[in-house]
């Protein structure tokens, strides 16, 4: 991302307010995370990021619903893990919402455990990786970026994800 110099910001500053709608609405059409952010922000607050959580657990759901039927099932619930994490930092870089974050987040977990765990230990290392890191970041979501008071709603599905990653993992 740019540093944004202070030649810069006058510069903006100086741009009468018809050519910055229209320089807003022209990237808004362009970058979905752009328009995102502004529809969160400044047209729809509340909806729209109920709207934008929701739509992304659909999408979470759906990659991991649909994997693909060729090939090895591990490195297909890799990519599915790495999509369904793409789409949580596009929703936490738009609104910016660490609990929100972190339901994503254990959302994506609680589907993988409850359904690969017997895919975890083979001689295909990524997918358990893959789990681990994803597992890890919401550690430390959980425990560094949050509240105290919500380490104890996610006390119990952290622990039951370690567990699981620390006897079946390679």
């Amino acid at each position: 991302m740019p540093r944004l110099s202070q030649e810069f910001k006058n510069a903006i500053q100086e741009i009468p307010v018809e050519e910055l709608q229209k320089l807003v609405i022209q990237l808004a059409s362009k970058n979905k995370e752009i328009y995102d952010f502004v529809n969160i922000h400044y047209v729809d607050n509340e909806d729209a990021e109920d709207e934008l959580f929701e739509e992304t657990k659909e999408k979470i759901r759906d990659e991991i619903l649909f994997l693909g039927e060729r090939g090895i099932v591990q490195k297909n619930l890799a990519k599915a893990i790495t999509k369904s994490v793409g789409y949580i930092n596009h929703f936490a870089n738009v609104t910016k919402n660490k609990k929100r974050e972190a339901d994503l987040l254990s959302f994506l977990l609680d589907d993988v455990f409850e359904n690969y765990t017997d895919e975890l230990g083979t001689c295909w290392t990524v997918f358990d990786s893959k789990l681990a890191v994803t597992t890890n970041r919401l550690y430390n979501l959980v425990t560094k970026k949050l509240h105290e008071d919500y380490r104890i709603d996610y006390s119990d599905n952290l622990n039951h994800y370690l567990k699981i990653l620390h006897t079946k993992s390679n």
